[in-house]
C-alpha cells in the first residue's frame, strides 16, 4: 500500500493532465452475424442493414462491410455512448478512432463514421446541435482525399484532410491495407488524425456534450466497397484526478504524522 500512495502521488501531474477512460472497442469479432449486431447497434434501414463481414478484419477475421449496392438509402447504424452525453478538454480530450479501408478508389463512395450532439441527450432526440464526420463523402469535397465535416460553428461544412499522410488512394492500396483514422474533441478546437499523425486542426463551438455514434452514411448507392473496424471511444474520465489528488494528500498527511 505505501508503494501504491507513493506511486500515486508522482505520477499527480502526469496522469491529472491525460486520465481518459475507454468506454467502447469493439473489434466486431463477438458477433455471429449481421443479425446479431443488435441490439448493440440499431440498424436505421433494417432492409439494407450495415453488414458484418466474417471474412476480413483489422488483425482479426470479422469487421463491419459496406458493400456497393444500387440501393438509395442504406447501411446506417447508430448507438448512444454509454453513461450519457459527455464532452472534451484540451487536458482531457474525447477521442474517436478506427480503422478503414476500401477496395478502389472511387470518387463517388460515401462512407464515414460521426459523432453527434443532441439537446436531447440522444440519438435523434431534440436538435442537433453538432455534428463532426470522418471518412469519404461525394460533394463539396476534394474526391481524391480524405473527408470531414463540421455542421455548425467557424468551421461548419465539408471539407477535406491534406495529402500529407493518406488518400483515397492509400487507403484503397493492397498494400497498405487499413489506415487509421481519428478524431479528437477538446474545449474549442477538433483534430483530425490519419494514422495517429495530426493532419488538421479546427475551430467549433465550444461547451457541448455528445452523444452518439453513427457507422455509414446511409446515403452511397454506388460507390466502393468499404470495411470499419476497431472502434474506439476514449472519454474524459473525471473521477481520475480527484483520487490522485487524493492519494497526494494522503502522502502527505502521512510524512507530516511521521515529523511529529
Amino acid at each position: 500500500m505505501k508503494n501504491l500512495i507513493a506511486i500515486t502521488a508522482g505520477v499527480l501531474v502526469a496522469v491529472g493532465y491525460s486520465a481518459s477512460a475507454q468506454i467502447w472497442s469493439d473489434d466486431f469479432e463477438s458477433y455471429a452475424n449481421t443479425a446479431a449486431l443488435s441490439p448493440t447497434y440499431t440498424q436505421d434501414y433494417p432492409t439494407y442493414p450495415a453488414l458484418l463481414d466474417t471474412t476480413k478484419g483489422y488483425n482479426s477475421a470479422q469487421s463491419i462491410h459496406f458493400g456497393a449496392t444500387s440501393a438509395n438509402s442504406q447501411a446506417k447504424m447508430h448507438f448512444n455512448l454509454p453513461g450519457g452525453p459527455v464532452g472534451g478538454s484540451d487536458a482531457v480530450p474525447l477521442k474517436i478512432e478506427f480503422m478503414i479501408d476500401t477496395d478502389v478508389n472511387v470518387w463517388n463512395t460515401r462512407q464515414y463514421i460521426e459523432l453527434r450532439s443532441y439537446s436531447g441527450g440522444a440519438y435523434n432526440t431534440g436538435t442537433l446541435n453538432q455534428l463532426f464526420a470522418l471518412g469519404f463523402t461525394s460533394s463539396s469535397v476534394d474526391t481524391t482525399l480524405i473527408n470531414r465535416r463540421i455542421v455548425n460553428g467557424p468551421n461548419a461544412g465539408w471539407g477535406n484532410l491534406t495529402s500529407t499522410y493518406g488518400t483515397r488512394a492509400t487507403v484503397a492500396d493492397p498494400l497498405n491495407d487499413w489506415t487509421k483514422l481519428s478524431m479528437v474533441i477538446k474545449s474549442s478546437t477538433i483534430e483530425f488524425y490519419v494514422d495517429d499523425n495530426l493532419d488538421t486542426t479546427l475551430s467549433i463551438t465550444p461547451g457541448l456534450l455528445y452523444d452518439s455514434i453513427v457507422i455509414g452514411s446511409g446515403l452511397s448507392s454506388a460507390g466502393a466497397d468499404v470495411w470499419i473496424d476497431n472502434l474506439v471511444v476514449m472519454v474524459p474520465e473525471p473521477s481520475s484526478l480527484g483520487m490522485i489528488l487524493m492519494g497526494g494528500l494522503g502522502l502527505g498527511m502521512m510524512w507530516r504524522l511521521r515529523r511529529r
